[in-house]
């Protein structure tokens, strides 16, 4: 072979390389193959034919030529003719005079009116296996195939193979991306037949559509991480990032770091330059939990994010644009925060423009029992368990009680019963024991037992004290004045567990 058409060759695998690389769409790949094996062995038509490893017929996938459509409604067993011969035996063949070789089908000419007078055919290999062959036909001019047509033409499909592998692959991790999706989607679903449900929805659904800054207010429990990833996924912004950031959960002297990212070196333990959790967002959506927990400092900068959508990481004067939209989230009074100076006035009014407010689960009662059976179908699926139905013990007492953690509390409380449970039915003893059929929203009725009133004072105040303390148990007990083993002690006894955050 001449230098120069080596050159040429090699220009032209580096441009089919390129043209492969554009797309992972199937059928455009298929388009590029088949054109391109045509044009590098100088042949008048060329077909790519897949295996379909359940019947075992090779199907024309692709083909060039006018009779490219005629084609495609045909197959050839595994082993029939010259492409089933190189498909099942996994070795190139040169027929240059195809009505002479004893493999030769003519079946396939007699169909579409195409004439055959030579042929090379290669096997597509994947991983060892046969995932089809590729075969150009008739090569112009009335010249021969020959074995430097045939090296090419393996070299080629091997690459091909691997793009068409790749395409699968990309194509699977697509099916599982949507299904990843559509389980998400259950698992974030905000479920309640209520009016309060309803009118939250249509607030959320409106806003959804621009970039208005949206504040969250409710207990703790009401879902509010779960109405702000409605929103986003709602929004335009639904493909990129949302990211939650609890700024109570987060160490003070760490928090600047975990919004803003700092440099390498910005302060001690500071090894490497880190993104925050702003750029993480880019493009998308930031939702600020506890957001009256935050400090001055922090405040101010995040106020600079809403008016200027910029900011410097800490240890950088590099100024950082970023598109980003802000959802935040309080279970405090915010302008009571302001009056007492503990929160800036200007980035109150900067959050407050769209505001939806949260009711608790003892004000819409009528959603605990479908918020109930969406949690039991939730667990019975992630549990591998057959567990269908509450009994109606169990039901009322989930009914009657005033479920002062909300949601999160309903969700725990469903998840442990499915775990407990050994049949098909939720009982009342699967339940938490403070949830029974004696409890009240309306609080301690007097037919209780002193004993079980006491049990469900503590209960509820403890719970709140830990909830004020963001669940810091040494802080709570300090606050109680009693001693951290003592309420270690209390929490295992009235059954208190820190809720996970799955709002």
């Amino acid at each position: 072979m001449s230098d120069q058409k080596s050159r040429q060759e090699l220009e032209f695998l580096l441009s089919f390389s390129k043209s492969l690389s554009s797309t992972l769409d199937q059928s455009q790949l298929l388009d590029i193959i088949i054109e391109s094996a045509k044009t590098l062995t100088v042949a008048e038509a060329s077909s790519l034919l897949l295996l379909d490893q359940a019947t075992q017929n090779l199907h024309f996938a692709h083909a060039t030529g006018e009779v490219s459509e005629e084609l495609k409604k045909l197959s050839i067993p595994m082993g029939q003719g010259i492409a089933g011969w190189v498909a099942r035996e996994q070795k190139p063949q040169i027929v240059n005079q195809a009505e002479q070789d004893e493999r030769w089908y003519k079946g396939i000419d007699e169909k579409t009116k195409f004439i055959t007078k030579s042929l090379l055919c290669v096997p597509l290999l994947s991983r060892g296996q046969t995932i089809g062959v590729i075969e150009v036909l008739n090569k112009k001019d009335g010249q021969r195939f020959d074995q430097q047509d045939q090296e090419l033409l393996l070299k080629f499909a091997d690459l091909a193979a691997q793009v068409l592998e790749n395409a699968d692959k990309y194509s699977r991790l697509k099916d599982e991306n949507v299904q990843l999706r559509d389980e998400l989607a259950s698992r974030y679903t905000i479920t309640g037949k209520s009016q309060a449900v309803e009118e939250v929805l249509g607030l959320a659904r409106k806003v959804a559509s621009g970039n208005t800054t949206v504040l969250l207010q409710g207990e703790n429990g009401t879902g509010k991480e779960l109405l702000a990833r409605f929103i986003h996924y709602q929004s335009p912004r639904a493909e990129k990032a949302f990211v939650a950031v609890n700024s109570a959960a987060i160490p003070v002297e760490l928090l600047e770091s975990e919004l803003f990212g700092h440099e390498k070196g910005a302060f001690t333990g500071a090894g490497s330059r880190r993104k925050g959790r702003f750029e993480m967002a880019a493009g998308g959506t930031i939702f600020l939990d506890e957001v009256g927990d935050l400090p001055q400092a922090i405040q101010a900068k995040i106020l600079r994010v809403l008016q200027e959508r910029e900011f410097e990481r800490l240890g950088s004067s590099e100024t950082i644009k970023v598109d980003v939209r802000i959802i935040a989230a309080t279970n405090k009074d915010l302008l009571q925060l302001v009056k007492s100076g503990l929160f800036r006035e200007d980035l109150y009014y900067r959050l407050n423009v769209f505001q939806i407010f949260l009711p608790p689960l003892r004000q819409r009662a009528e959603d605990i029992p479908v918020l109930a059976r969406h949690f039991l179908e939730q667990f019975g699926r992630e549990t591998k368990k057959q567990v269908r139905e509450f009994t109606e013990e169990a039901a009322q007492a989930m009914q009657n009680y005033s479920w002062p953690g909300n949601i999160r509390e309903l969700q725990n409380a469903v998840e442990r019963a499915v775990v407990l449970s050994s049949g098909q039915t939720i009982t009342l003893q699967n339940l938490p024991r403070l949830i029974d059929d004696t409890s009240t929203r309306d609080g301690i009725p007097p037919t209780m037992t002193w004993d079980g009133a006491q049990d469900v004072f503590k209960r509820e105040y403890m719970i709140k004290a830990l909830e004020a303390n963001n669940w810091n148990q040494r802080k709570t007990a300090k606050v109680l004045d009693i001693q951290p083993s003592y309420l270690s002690r209390l929490l295992k006894e009235l059954n208190i567990i820190r809720p996970r955050n799955r709002e």
